[in-house]
């Protein structure tokens, strides 16, 4: 009779468990994670830095967690093609932004691509997903300083990314960056 008491109890108890479990048990609620107040200065010295708005809040690289941050990019002299991308994962984010211009001094040139990559996007089941360039925008990114003999491209940037499966927009506006190639 004992053995029926505790299986019975286990039956009743183990679907009100699974009721709790479609979120992640560890899964860090990124509005409730501080936002730095200021983004890095606009520099062109090779900083390793990347920073931008989206929608507003203020994202950049960080320095802790597991992996951290990356900022990975080039600037092609023979295609005269730029391309950076920077990746954080740490503080309970895991996302990625990427832009990419034709370019071949310094200047405001239109982006040719742009990006934003979110591991667990809400409006999906699958992955990968990817906002993507909404091209009516005006996206462009301006090079301050592009030292091919030191590796070091600087500027600032801004872009409108669409998600078209999740109908939702990002508004990337005060983008900065300051990357060594070379390092």
């Amino acid at each position: 009779m004992k053995n029926k008491f505790l299986l019975l109890t286990w039956l009743l108890a183990v679907p009100l468990l699974w009721g709790g479990c479609d979120k992640p048990l560890f899964k860090t609620d990124e509005a409730s994670i501080a936002q730095p107040d200021e983004l890095p200065p606009i520099t062109t010295t090779g900083e390793g830095t990347f920073a931008c708005k989206i929608n507003g809040v203020n994202w950049q690289t960080c320095k802790s967690g597991w992996i951290g941050s990356s900022i990975s990019g080039n600037w092609s002299p023979n295609y005269k093609i730029f391309q950076l991308s920077a990746y954080r994962d740490c503080e309970g984010f895991d996302d990625d932004v990427f832009i990419s211009a034709y370019l071949d001094s310094l200047g405001r040139y239109d982006l040719h691509r742009g990006s934003y990559f979110k591991a667990d996007l809400a409006c999906l089941d699958r992955w990968p997903s990817f906002y993507s360039l909404l091209d009516s925008a005006d996206n462009w990114v301006e090079i301050l300083n592009l030292d091919t003999q030191e590796f070091i491209v600087s500027g600032t940037f801004q872009c409108t990314l669409v998600h078209e499966e999740c109908g939702d927009t990002l508004f990337i506006t005060d983008g900065r960056f300051d990357y060594d190639w070379a390092n």
